[in-house]
């Protein structure tokens, strides 16, 4: 209990008997849903599926065929992590958090995994389909090719592919938010500081992509096509084979095209993916797999920026959703190739040591036109300012890491280690062309008629603009040990280096941080076989990318996290909850400086302060998994505050509270071969405060609570041939998208995707 004391010991009053109240209420919804589960599961008839002539045995004890598609099967052992195939919402085990390959009830740290089930039942085709849909996590729409991420009250910038750190640049907008579900396995989510693992990051989640390996020994074909009711539409194969007569060199390989419109008129989207990897078993102990992906991103007429927040009558603009600012000339296409490998070797059943490495080249070359300012005359259509831009945008990058992990007994008992060390590195070079002179740009035209008919801009010469290089290297180690048979302790620390150097913008860039220490440590308490009690508590280290007025970098964030709750599953780990309740302490969090930008960069950029004192506490439920034989569900819910020392609420433009829901029903008692599903996302409102121009004075620019409807259903036509249809945003709600406020996006409205899938 000293590390929960040190967590509540300067709260308010008020605080801990609300931390208190929050754990006893939700303990009890957790351990009821899981209690009905293991009810249900010692009444339930058990199913057997066979390849060919499936059936099921009925209540009454009679047998009937099933038709289902025909089942794969795969030489990959738990220890893979894999949930391709196994139609599960929830994974034995993973290794995000700490690095060790623990269950969710061994990991003292909020955990979501969104499996290989989830992203096909809820037809998410995008990483940010996937993290609209996922618990605690909240998605803004920046603009036409950038989203803005949240979770406890902070952005989340931490990503990981396959455990290695890779950075996501949004200000880039280089399409990695739009990486191609096809060639992932399953996301891992872990909420709260991961430093542990990724090193310097935020206290808000890591988001951590598992690709899809060789892991068939027999020939599997999956071919499907999609079209949605907007026209964007798309085919994908996805071919599994052995490459040696024994199966132990495996081969795999996916391709994915996509395009067509989308809801905001002129607006096109589209995809091209190529994934290709080969495992191989050179020994009975060791296994090589070498990879590479190729992802081009389409986006065309695309808005840089949103749509304008005011009139000059003073009121607020309330726009179509169809409505594009962008001209016909703009694009903001990009590609991503990334080539990797990894070595597993075993030493025998207790040590395994894997080495990965990957390298990525992304690039861009954007054309842009950015509408701002006001108010827009309600007359004319007038009083608009622009800035067009066109960049060519490349960044490489580099990660290697190395890991250790093993079993080892002391004491009488048998506990768990993980030592290694990390290095990446990212080169990011931007060259820009520079604009006419603004007498030689068209002037714009009334936008009550815009229709994107604006000249493309004659465009000068390119010149570097930007040269920065980051690299961290790091060694970390942590154990778990089990000093008794309900109690264990997780203890460890990284120790990193970070560097940044560079020219960006005429400015010299040369920020450094040598030893940067950070420990962990969190405690689990098995209370029975199927509920445990946790606390865990880590270190805040982060660099900042943001820059005050004067155009210097603010200093690194640091800080704690705290974190204590309640995790529960069935007896056969089908069904999982928990209940967490946090606390985040951070000093220096960048914020942005009013509507100050800083002098002498174009386009012109917002300037930020740090934020000394800003916490964020509050609690999280989520149960997922198999509730009965035929209902799978995924339900999160989440509720913080986050304020300044001075108890001002900071980045308001992302809920406080939100609800996610959704479950399938398989109907195959009622009418065969059939699955049904839906739930809702919905969240509280958030708001910015925004100067009004007419006015002059500041006020609330808001978006009230938002439902999203989501039904979902699946027919297996043949052993073969299934469909599914999935409609989003049923009730066609409208609602503003962006976190902002300065300038307006809208969320999609109602959409129906039908998808069809052929596998043999």
């Amino acid at each position: 209990m000293f590390i929960i004391a040190q967590g509540t010991k300067q709260h308010k009053p008020s605080t801990l008997s609300w931390f208190v109240k929050k754990t006893m209420h939700l303990s009890a919804i957790a351990s009821l849903a899981v209690s009905s589960s293991m009810i249900h599961a010692e009444t339930s008839q058990q199913t057997t599926t066979t390849d060919e002539g499936s059936e099921i045995n009925r209540a009454d004890g009679t047998v009937e065929p099933s038709t289902t598609l025909p089942t794969i099967v795969v030489t990959a052992d738990t220890n893979k992590q894999i949930t391709e195939n196994t139609d599960s919402y929830t994974i034995p085990v993973a290794s995000s958090a700490t690095g060790l390959a623990l269950s969710a009830r061994e990991t003292p740290q909020a955990t979501s995994v969104v499996t290989n089930q989830q992203i096909k039942d809820q037809n998410s085709n995008t990483l940010i389909d996937v993290l609209k849909r996922s618990p605690a996590i909240q998605v803004s729409s920046i603009d036409g090719a950038r989203n803005g991420l949240s979770s406890r009250g902070f952005g989340i910038n931490s990503f990981q592919i396959d455990g290695l750190n890779t950075n996501f640049i949004q200000q880039a907008a280089m399409g990695e938010y739009s990486a191609n579900t096809a060639m992932f396995d399953h996301v891992e989510v872990v909420r709260g500081a991961t430093g542990l693992m990724s090193g310097s990051g935020d206290p808000s989640a890591n988001i951590n992509l598992i690709r899809k390996r060789a892991d068939s020994d027999i020939p599997v074909t999956e071919l499907s096509a999609n079209v949605n009711r907007y026209g964007n539409y798309g085919v994908s194969i996805d071919r599994s084979q052995p490459l040696s007569e024994s199966g132990a060199v495996r081969g795999r390989v996916v391709a994915s095209y996509q395009d067509g419109d989308t809801f905001i008129d002129r607006q096109e989207l589209g995809q091209n993916l190529i994934y290709a990897t080969v495992d191989a078993d050179v020994s009975d102990s060791t296994t090589v797999s070498v990879g590479a992906s190729r992802q081009h991103n389409k986006s065309r007429a695309t808005m840089w920026g949103g749509l304008p927040n005011y009139l000059s009558d003073g009121s607020k603009a309330n726009w179509d959703t169809s409505k594009n600012g962008s001209a016909n000339w703009t694009n903001w296409d990009s590609d991503n190739v990334y080539y990797f490998a990894d070595i597993d070797h075993d030493f025998n059943e207790d040590w395994n040591l894997t080495t990965k490495a990957s390298y990525n080249e992304s690039d861009s070359s954007p054309k842009l036109l950015y509408l701002f300012g006001g108010p827009l005359n309600v007359d004319t259509g007038l009083g608009l300012g622009f800035n067009v831009f066109h960049a060519d945008t490349e960044r490489k990058q580099t990660n290697v890491k190395t890991e250790l992990t093993g079993n080892f007994d002391a004491l009488g008992r048998t506990h768990k280690l993980i030592v290694g060390g990390s290095y990446s590195k990212s080169e990011l070079d931007t060259f820009t062309y520079a604009p006419p002179a603004e007498d030689d740009l068209a002037p714009l035209t009334n936008f009550f008629e815009w229709d994107g008919s604006y000249p493309e801009p004659a465009w000068g010469d390119r010149t570097r603009s930007s040269d920065v290089t980051i690299k961290e290297k790091s060694v970390f180690a942590a154990t778990q040990l089990q000093l008794t048979d309900p109690l264990s302790v997780i203890l460890g620390s990284r120790v990193s280096d970070y560097e940044r150097s560079g020219v960006q913008y005429g400015r010299n860039v040369n920020t450094k941080s040598d030893h940067i220490w950070t420990p962990y440590a969190g405690i689990t308490f098995d209370i029975d076989k199927n509920h445990s009690l946790y606390t865990s508590y880590s270190d805040i280290f982060k660099p900042q990318t943001q820059r005050d007025i004067n155009g210097n970098y603010l200093d690194p964030i640091e800080g704690k996290n705290y974190e204590i709750g309640l995790k529960s599953e069935s007896d056969n780990g089908a069904l999982q909850s928990q209940i967490s309740i946090f606390r985040i302490e951070q000093d220096n969090l960048a914020q942005a400086d009013g509507s100050n930008k800083i002098p002498g960069t174009s386009p012109p950029e917002q300037a930020y302060f740090g934020a000394e004192g800003a916490t964020s506490q509050g609690v999280e439920l989520e149960v997922t998994g198999k509730v009965s034989d035929n209902l799978q569900a995924s339900v999160g819910y989440t509720h913080f505050n986050a304020e300044d020392n001075s108890g001002k609420a900071i980045n308001t433009g992302f809920a406080d509270t939100t609800l996610n829901l959704f479950a399938t029903y398989d109907m195959d008692d009622i009418i065969p071969n059939l699955t049904i599903g839906g739930g809702i996302d919905w969240s509280n409102g958030y708001y910015g405060i925004v100067t009004n121009p007419v006015t002059q004075r500041s006020e609330k620019y808001s978006q009230d609570d938002v439902t999203l409807a989501i039904i979902m259903a699946r027919y297996t036509v043949n052993e073969n041939l299934e469909a599914q249809l999935n409609v989003n945003n049923l009730f066609n709600q409208k609602y503003l998208a962006g976190s902002t406020f300065n300038e307006l996006t809208y969320g999609e409205p109602l959409n129906v995707v039908g998808r069809l899938t052929y596998r043999f």
